[in-house]
C-alpha cells in the first residue's frame, strides 16, 4: 500500500512539473511575439493536417504585413464586430460572457460565446479546435500572457496576420487578395464590413459568399462603423468601455453616439457543416447584446 502511494506521489509530481513547463514554453512563446512574427499556428497546423486527410495538397495563404500596411476601415470593422471595448478590457469581456451565457440559456444548447480578440488569439496560436474544459482554462492562461506581455496594437497586429479567413486563407493580406484582389492597404468600408462578418464561419462563407446572413451581418457591420466614426468612416477612433457602476464622464474630443454600440456574441459554427447554427443576426438579437457604454478617450486604434 505504502509502495502505491509512493507510486502515486511521484506519478503526480511529474504530472505538476510537466503542466508548470509547459506553461513556461507557453510564456516564453509569447514574450518572444514582441519582436518576432509567429512561423505558423496551431489552427494552420490543423487546417494543414485536415487537408492532407481529405487528398488534397495541404496549402495556406499568408503574408504577414505590418499594421499600418492594414487598411483602418478593416481594423474599425473587425474591432466593432468581434470585440467592441477591446482597447478597453484586459483580456476578457465579462458582459460579452453574460450575454452569450443569457443566449445559451434561452436556445437550450451552446449557440453563442464571448470571446475577445485576446481569447481568438491565444486559441488560434497555440491550441486545438476542441472545445473541452482544459483547453478553455489554457486559453484564459495564455489570454493573461498576451496581456501582461504585449502591448494592445501588437496583439491587434498579430490576430489580423493570422486569423483565419477562408479555406486555406490566413490574414488580412491574403484575405484582400482572395476575396476582393486588392491588398489590405486598399479595403474600402464595405468590402471590410464584409471580411469582418466573416470571421465567425470564414471556411463557410468562402464558398457561400452571397450568403444572406453574411450580407445582412455585413450592412449591419458598416451601420456601426458609421456610428462609432462617422458617416464617412473618417472620424478619430474613441476607447469604449462598459459603464462602471457609478459613471464618470470624461471629455472626449468627440460626443458619444446617441445609440449605444454592441458587443456581439459570437456564433459557434455547426461541425457537420460548417454553417452557423442558428440564425443570429437580428434585430432583437442585437439589441439584446447592446451593454452599457460610456467614451472615455481617444484609443490607438489607427
Amino acid at each position: 500500500m505504502q509502495t502505491l502511494l509512493r507510486w502515486t506521489s511521484r506519478l503526480i509530481a511529474l504530472a505538476l512539473a510537466a503542466i508548470l513547463l509547459y506553461q513556461g514554453w507557453l510564456y516564453l512563446q509569447v514574450r518572444s511575439l514582441a519582436e518576432q512574427a509567429p512561423a505558423s499556428t496551431a489552427l494552420m497546423a490543423a487546417r494543414l493536417a485536415a487537408m492532407e486527410a481529405e487528398g488534397r495538397k495541404p496549402a495556406i495563404k499568408q503574408k504577414w504585413v505590418p499594421i499600418n500596411k492594414i487598411s483602418k476601415h478593416l481594423q474599425r470593422a473587425v474591432i466593432v464586430s468581434e470585440d467592441a471595448t477591446f482597447y478597453g478590457h484586459e483580456g476578457f469581456d465579462w458582459e460579452g460572457i453574460k450575454v452569450a451565457a443569457r443566449k445559451n440559456l434561452r436556445k437550450g444548447r451552446i449557440v453563442a460565446g464571448g470571446s475577445t480578440i485576446s481569447q481568438q488569439l491565444a486559441k488560434n496560436l497555440y491550441l486545438s479546435t476542441k472545445r473541452t474544459p482544459w483547453r478553455k482554462g489554457q486559453e484564459a492562461v495564455i489570454t493573461l500572457m498576451l496581456e501582461k506581455n504585449l502591448e494592445k496594437r501588437r496583439i491587434f497586429e498579430i490576430y489580423l496576420n493570422v486569423i483565419e479567413w477562408g479555406d486555406g486563407v490566413f490574414g488580412a493580406e491574403a484575405a484582400a487578395r482572395h476575396y476582393f484582389g486588392v491588398s489590405a492597404a486598399k479595403l474600402t468600408p464595405r468590402q471590410a464590413a464584409k471580411l469582418a462578418a466573416m470571421i465567425p464561419n470564414p471556411r463557410y462563407y468562402d464558398k457561400h459568399r452571397k450568403d444572406r446572413r453574411l450580407l445582412r451581418k455585413s450592412r449591419i457591420i458598416l451601420a456601426r462603423m458609421g456610428q462609432r466614426y462617422g458617416p464617412d468612416f473618417n472620424a478619430p477612433p474613441r476607447l469604449i468601455q462598459p459603464r462602471p457602476k457609478a459613471p464618470v464622464i470624461i471629455e472626449a474630443s468627440h460626443p458619444a453616439p446617441d445609440t449605444p454600440e454592441t458587443v456581439e456574441s459570437r456564433p459557434v459554427e455547426n461541425p457537420e457543416t460548417g454553417a452557423p447554427a442558428v440564425e443570429t443576426i437580428e434585430l432583437q438579437d442585437l439589441q439584446e447584446t447592446s451593454p452599457s457604454i460610456q467614451v472615455l478617450e481617444d484609443s490607438p486604434v489607427q
